[in-house]
């Protein structure tokens, strides 16, 4: 497995012994994701701690906290692509679109959780563009799943909300950053 390559969902699922729901699998990719964009050198023992504070994952087997190290490495480089890499970690195509809509519910309340996790001011110095899309986030996150008929344009409107979040993930994660010594300034 290359080092920006998420570890297999299904696998990891496994791995959890039936503690976890894939919904709460996309849960803690949301969190690590948060936390990442706000901490860009966070450990996996403060992914740990935070997932146990939610209580998500308390005490993670040996498998299991394995993959949550890939998990993070492998978001951590998807998060610094150049080449704009980043994916979200969803329950894979070929399950219900109801299940990956909760799961990408679930992503989002995760994302916000790890966020805010700190409790501190770096928030506020987000641009108008960042805030609207947490706004965003916030909406998706209490999507509510109850027409059960799928079709084509949900498929397409799933895709599109999908590729959303991955784009503003990726200019919050720039936003926090803020500037380096390699950026010019002008």
């Amino acid at each position: 497995m290359s080092s920006a390559e998420l570890p297999d969902f299904e696998h990891t699922l496994a791995l959890a012994k039936g503690n976890l729901e894939a919904t709460d699998l996309a849960e803690c990719h949301g969190i690590t994701c948060g936390l990442l964009c706000r901490l860009p050198d966070a450990s996996l023992d403060a992914l740990i701690g935070l997932l146990d504070m939610l209580e998500l994952v308390k005490s993670p087997g040996s498998g299991l906290r394995m993959a949550l190290e890939d998990l993070l490495q492998a978001t951590r480089a998807q998060l610094l692509d150049l080449d704009m890499g980043f994916r979200l970690w969803l329950p894979n195509d070929d399950e219900m679109l109801e299940e990956r809509t909760m799961a990408l519910s679930q992503w989002c309340n995760g994302f916000l959780a790890g966020l805010g996790s700190s409790g501190d001011e770096t928030l506020d110095a987000m641009s108008d563009e960042a805030n609207e899309a947490l706004r965003d986030i916030q909406q998706i996150s209490r999507a509510d799943v109850t027409d059960t008929d799928e079709s084509n344009e949900d498929e397409t409107a799933f895709a599109e909300i999908v590729e959303y979040i991955r784009i503003v993930i990726l200019m919050i994660r720039e936003d926090l950053r803020g500037p380096d010594g390699q950026d010019s300034i002008h």
